[in-house]
């Protein structure tokens, strides 16, 4: 009887994601392999600690430090492999219009506190709450070693994408950071969205400096 070579149906698409994380709270969503993850910043000015656990292991945690080393910088750029604690990469950076984000400040009290209550909703139990990704936190490494921290740039509707390598629960946190002027005082609202495809996302806005034609 010949072997017949038919592709496995892949079945439904994963669900879509759209949440809104109130200022000063933290929201935790699942993000599949394949989709997109997109933090938006609706007014702007505000930073977004992101924390990520893989689904099949809850010990393996999205990592700014093992990141740093991995692609021997301290910056995030187009095409970045942001990895785990064992050195997988988790997500691929697709679309930046800012480029101003942070692989160097741990998480703040704040952010620790309101990811805390988010996971207990949410009936997730992690080992650990890992330093975070600070999307749109400007910092900037000195020729003397000094962290230069300055005011979060982040334009209303300013948006960063990135691709999902593994299955994760994400956790998204619109708190205040431990520098207290890097971020918006009191708060701002944060979204998250999760997409199948990139063109269902909304338009970025123009990279900062760039002018439309």
């Amino acid at each position: 009887m010949p072997l017949l070579l038919i592709e496995p149906d892949p079945g439904p698409p994963p669900p879509e994601v759209d949440l809104v994380v109130p200022g000063g709270a933290a929201v935790i969503g699942q993000a599949r392999r394949g989709q997109m993850l997109a933090i938006e910043a609706p007014d702007g000015g505000q930073v977004a600690a992101l924390f990520a656990w893989t689904v099949a292991d809850l010990a393996e945690w999205l990592s700014p430090h093992h990141t740093r080393v991995f692609g021997g910088t301290f910056q995030l750029r187009m095409g970045t492999r942001l990895v785990t604690n064992r050195r997988r990469p988790i997500f691929v950076v697709g679309r930046d219009s800012l480029r101003a984000h942070d692989l160097l400040l741990p998480a703040s009290v704040d952010g620790v506190a309101a990811v805390q209550v988010a996971l207990a909703a949410a009936g997730v139990s992690v080992p650990r709450i890992p330093d975070p990704v600070n999307v749109f936190l400007d910092s900037r490494l000195g020729d003397d070693g000094r962290i230069d921290v300055r005011a979060c740039p982040a334009r209303p509707g300013e948006r960063w994408t990135v691709r999902v390598l593994i299955d994760c629960h994400v956790s998204v946190a619109a708190a205040p950071t431990g520098v207290p002027e890097a971020s918006a005082n009191p708060p701002r609202r944060l979204r998250i969205l999760v997409r199948n495809d990139v063109a269902s996302l909304p338009m970025d806005l123009p990279l900062r400096g760039v002018v439309d034609p």
